[in-house]
């Protein structure tokens, strides 16, 4: 823009040169109408671009404004994602408590069973146990009452028993 500008001055110049050569005081007007020329076209110039940059400048405003709604929209997009996203731990986080209390249920559940079942074995142990031993000890007296009534020889004879001795003689 500047280059035109240049030679739009350069060509005035030149001829306001070449038509005022056949005077000076021609060529002095002319020469004072040339820099007045001048003049006018580097004002024009310079308020063309002082325009130029002032809607550069808008434009860079707009486009300032324009950048700023989006980041402000992207913001608050990411605001509400990084919301979700918490919603989404906090729904996972409650339903893996909910899943081990659970499992946790369960597992007492099976404790509990197995602590019945070894009290059950341990009563029926017990139980077995005492008849066992009430068994032994009916059988002990029972030997010792027998005792009693066939006391056992003392000069190292065999004790008595109840049958009689065979003879291979006939009767």
């Amino acid at each position: 823009m500047m280059k035109v500008w240049n030679k739009v001055l350069l060509a005035s110049f030149i001829g306001l040169v070449v038509a005022g050569c056949d005077d000076s005081t021609k060529v002095d007007a002319n020469l004072d109408k040339a820099k007045d020329n001048a003049e006018q076209i580097k004002d024009a110039a310079d308020n063309k671009a002082d325009q130029i940059t002032d809607a550069a400048k808008q434009k860079a405003n707009e486009l300032k404004k324009e950048a700023d709604v989006q980041a402000d929209q992207l913001s608050d997009k990411a605001k509400a994602i990084k919301s979700e996203a918490e919603k989404r731990a906090d729904a996972l986080t409650d339903d893996a408590k909910a899943k081990a209390k659970s499992i946790e249920q369960q597992a007492k559940q099976q404790s509990d069973q197995i602590i019945d079942q070894a009290k059950t074995i341990k009563e029926s142990a017990i139980s077995g146990a005492n008849d066992l031993s009430a068994d032994a000890q009916t059988k002990t007296q029972a030997i010792k009452d027998s005792m009693k009534q066939n006391p056992p020889a003392q000069n190292g004879v065999a004790p008595a028993s109840n049958e009689t001795p065979k003879t291979n003689a006939n009767p």
